[in-house]
C-alpha cells in the first residue's frame, strides 16, 4: 500500500507540470496536400502547417515514387486572435513528376518537433504537357570548355548585368556525358559544399536559397550529346549596392572508379577534381531618383481588399495593401504614408509568402493597416497609400496607388478634436472610464496557477498519508 502511494506521488510530481505545459501551449500541426490533378509542368506539393508556433522545425519530407524532390519554401502568417498575435508556420515541399500517369501515394507520417502527423492516402493524376514524353531538355552549352572526357563542373548565372536590387540566379552544376565510361561518386559533398558556399556567396548581396536537398539527375542535351546534370547549388542574389560581383573559380572532388586490371581484382579508386571558371556580374546603379537607394526593384502589382462600406467617424476598419510579383519579396518596404488629419493610421502588420523555385523569386507581401476616420466625406486612399518601385520591364520608376475611395458617414468630429470616444462602435468607447491600473485576466495563467495549487495540495496530502502510515 505504501509503495503504491509512493508511485502515485512520483507520477503526480513529475507528470503534473508536463500536462500543464501541454494545456498551456496547445500548438496544432496539420498536413495539406496540393492539387491532385496537375499537368507535368506543374509541381505537386506537400505543406506542413504549424499553428501557434514561433519556431521553425526541420521537416524531413518523404520521397515519392515517380516524383523528384524540388525546392522547399517557407512562409510565416501572423494572425491577431483575442488581442494576441498567433504565428503560423507553413513549410512546403515541391515535387515534379518523372512522367505522366496516375500515382497512388500511400499514407505517410511526418515528425514535426515533438508531434507526429499522418497524411491521407491520395491518387495524383499527372497529365501530359506540351513537351513530348521521354524527350530531354535542350540547353545552351555552358561557358566552360568541355574536357576530353566530357565531364565538367559549371558555374553559371542567369544574367551578366543587373541593376542594384535586381535579382540574378547563380547555379553550380556537375555534368556527365551518358557515354562517359567510368563511374563517378560524390565525395564528402557536405563538407565540400560548406567551403564552396563561403566562396560562392557574394558579401554585398541578399540571398534567397532555393534549398536543393538531394542530387537529382536532370537529362539535358547540347553539342550533339546527352548529359546528366546534377544541380549542387542554386540561389537568387539581389545586389545591395553598386559594387560589381566577382565570384572566383571553385573546385569539386569526386571518387572515380576504373575497371580492374585483372579479373577478380578490385576496381581502381581515385580522387579526381574539377574546376569552374570565374564568374562576374556587372551591377548598374538605378537612374536618378530621390528614393533610388530605397525603392524595390522588380515587376509588381497591387491587390487590395474591399473595406467596410460607409464606416462611422471613429469606427476602426482594416485596410490591406498587398504587393505581389517577382523580386526581393522579403525586403519590400511598406508604402509611403504621410501624416493625416483625416485618419488615424496605425503601423501595419506584415505577412509575406515567398516562392524560390525555378531560379525566380516571386510571392507577395501584405501590409495590414488599422484606420480610424476622423471626418465625414469621400476620401481617395491613393492620397495616403502609395508605393514607388523600379519596373524592370518598363525600365522606369512606377507607383502603385490605391484605387479605393472610402466614404465615411456618421457625425463629423468637432474641429481640432480627436476621435469621439462616446461614439458607438469606436475602439475608444468607454476609455475615459477604464482603470489603467487594472490588468486584464490571463485565463491561461489563471488555469496554470489553479492546477499547480491543486497539484501541490495533492502532493502534500499524499506525503502526509504516506508518512502517517
Amino acid at each position: 500500500m505504501k509503495f503504491l502511494k509512493f508511485q502515485l506521488l512520483v507520477v503526480l510530481f513529475f507528470y503534473g507540470p508536463l500536462s500543464m505545459k501541454v494545456l498551456a501551449q496547445e500548438p496544432s500541426t496539420t498536413i495539406d496536400l496540393g492539387e491532385t490533378d496537375i499537368s507535368i509542368e506543374r509541381p505537386f506539393t506537400i505543406s506542413v502547417i504549424i499553428k501557434n508556433s514561433d519556431s521553425r522545425p526541420i521537416v524531413n519530407f518523404p520521397s515519392l515514387k515517380g516524383f523528384i524532390k524540388k525546392g522547399t519554401t517557407t512562409s510565416v502568417s501572423p494572425v491577431e486572435i483575442n488581442g494576441k498575435t498567433v504565428v503560423s508556420q507553413v513549410i512546403t515541399q515541391s515535387y515534379t513528376s518523372i512522367r505522366p500517369g496516375q500515382y497512388r501515394l500511400p499514407s505517410f507520417e511526418l515528425v514535426v518537433g515533438e508531434t507526429t502527423v499522418k497524411s491521407d492516402e491520395v491518387v495524383v493524376t499527372v497529365r501530359p504537357g506540351a513537351t513530348p514524353p521521354g524527350s530531354v531538355t535542350a540547353v545552351a552549352a555552358p561557358p566552360e570548355a568541355i574536357s576530353k572526357n566530357d565531364v565538367f563542373l559549371a558555374l553559371s548565372t542567369s544574367k551578366s548585368a543587373v541593376y542594384t536590387g535586381e535579382g540574378f540566379s547563380l547555379k553550380l552544376s556537375f555534368f556527365v556525358a551518358e557515354s562517359y565510361p567510368f563511374e563517378l561518386t560524390f565525395y564528402e559533398l557536405d563538407q565540400q559544399l560548406q567551403q564552396l558556399l563561403k566562396t560562392l556567396r557574394p558579401a554585398n548581396c541578399w540571398e534567397e536559397n532555393e534549398g536543393i536537398t538531394d542530387l537529382s539527375r536532370h537529362p539535358v542535351f547540347f553539342n550533339g550529346k546527352r548529359y546528366a546534370e546534377y544541380r549542387i547549388y542554386q540561389a537568387t542574389f539581389f545586389p545591395l549596392n553598386r559594387q560589381s560581383i566577382q565570384i572566383p573559380s571553385v573546385s569539386l572532388k569526386l571518387l572515380q572508379y576504373r575497371p580492374a586490371t585483372k579479373p577478380g581484382d578490385e576496381r581502381r579508386k581515385e580522387i579526381v577534381s574539377y574546376q569552374t571558371r570565374p564568374v562576374s556580374v556587372r551591377v548598374t546603379p538605378l537612374p536618378p531618383h530621390p528614393l533610388r537607394d530605397q525603392v524595390a526593384v522588380g515587376q509588381y502589382r497591387l491587390i487590395e481588399t474591399n473595406l467596410r462600406k460607409n464606416p462611422a467617424v471613429g469606427q476602426s476598419l482594416q485596410y490591406k495593401f498587398r504587393i505581389t510579383g517577382e523580386g526581393n519579396i522579403a525586403s519590400l518596404p511598406a508604402p509611403l504614408v504621410p501624416d493625416s488629419t483625416t485618419f488615424d493610421i496605425f503601423p501595419p502588420a506584415e505577412k509575406e509568402v515567398i516562392d524560390r523555385t525555378g531560379g525566380i523569386v516571386s510571392g507577395s507581401k501584405t501590409f495590414s493597416y488599422a484606420l480610424v476616420p476622423r471626418q465625414n466625406g469621400n476620401f481617395p486612399l491613393a492620397t495616403y497609400f502609395q508605393w514607388i518601385y523600379f519596373d524592370l520591364k518598363q525600365q522606369r520608376y512606377d507607383t502603385l496607388r490605391s484605387a479605393i475611395t472610402l466614404r465615411v458617414g456618421g457625425t463629423a468630429l468637432p474641429e481640432g478634436d480627436t476621435v469621439r470616444v462616446s461614439l458607438p462602435g469606436s475602439i475608444y468607447t468607454g476609455i475615459e472610464r477604464t482603470d489603467s491600473s487594472r490588468q486584464p485576466i490571463n485565463m491561461q495563467e489563471m488555469l496554470r496557477l489553479v492546477v499547480n495549487i491543486l497539484l501541490v495540495g495533492m502532493i502534500v496530502g499524499m506525503m502526509y498519508l504516506f508518512w502517517r502510515k
